[in-house]
């Protein structure tokens, strides 16, 4: 039987589509699926790995901009801490927390902590009263404080903290959010702890139970 001009060109080309492929939609949409595995296939083995770099090396990035954020507290600080030492003014600042007890010492910190954040117009988020401890004659009391300021603020907020009277110290200080951006008018999520003492021992610890055994002893050798 003799082959038609279209049936010789297709067996001459070898284009004849293979059996059992569909055509059509149905074809369509069978290449539609395979391209749509093939790049979920990409992104799995390339696009995700990439992203997951970039978040920690956000990460790190924050890290390094909370120890930054701590030396350029100390550096905006030596201008007044020099004024102070030309002028000789005043008497040296108080270092310790007042307070007859531990609550009323960790109130008095919570306190000043909140009224310098709102002086420089830091929202504070949360205050939580850490549990005070027992460090060699002195009792350590601490606040945990979360806030949303601007970096400007922050900074100011960490220098006023560290020049503070009673002294206070800055512990723990982190930046929180999926990405930390170098532009000064974009708020901030931070946190950190600060510390401060009081003179004191905690009721019946060791400085009390000390205190008690010495009066036994005087006792028990007077006559």
């Amino acid at each position: 039987m003799p082959f038609s001009m279209r049936e010789t060109l297709r067996a001459a080309s070898g284009s004849e589509r293979p059996a059992g492929l569909p055509e059509g939609r149905m074809g369509r949409m069978l290449a539609l699926g395979i391209l749509i595995v093939l790049l979920l296939l990409v992104w799995e083995a390339g696009a995700r790995p990439l992203i997951d770099w970039y978040g920690a090396r956000a990460d790190a990035l924050a890290g390094e901009r909370a120890r930054f954020l701590r030396m350029e507290a100390l550096v905006a600080s030596l201008p007044a801490l020099r004024k102070a030492v030309a002028a000789g003014e005043g008497s040296a600042p108080t270092a310790l927390l007042d307070g007859a007890s531990d609550a009323v010492a960790g109130a008095s910190l919570q306190e000043s902590v909140q009224r310098m954040a709102a002086s420089l117009g830091a929202n504070l988020a949360s205050t939580e009263a850490l549990p005070a401890r027992q460090e060699g004659s002195y009792r350590r009391i601490g606040v945990r404080i979360a806030l949303n300021a601007r970096y400007d603020i922050l900074v100011r907020l960490v220098a006023a903290i560290e020049q503070a009277a009673p002294s206070m110290l800055i512990d723990d200080l982190q930046m929180h959010g999926s990405r930390i951006l170098l532009s000064t008018a974009q708020p901030l999520e931070a946190s950190m702890t600060v510390i401060a003492y009081r003179k004191g021992t905690a009721p019946g610890g060791a400085g009390a139970a000390a205190d008690a055994g010495t009066q036994d002893d005087g006792r028990e050798g007077a006559p």
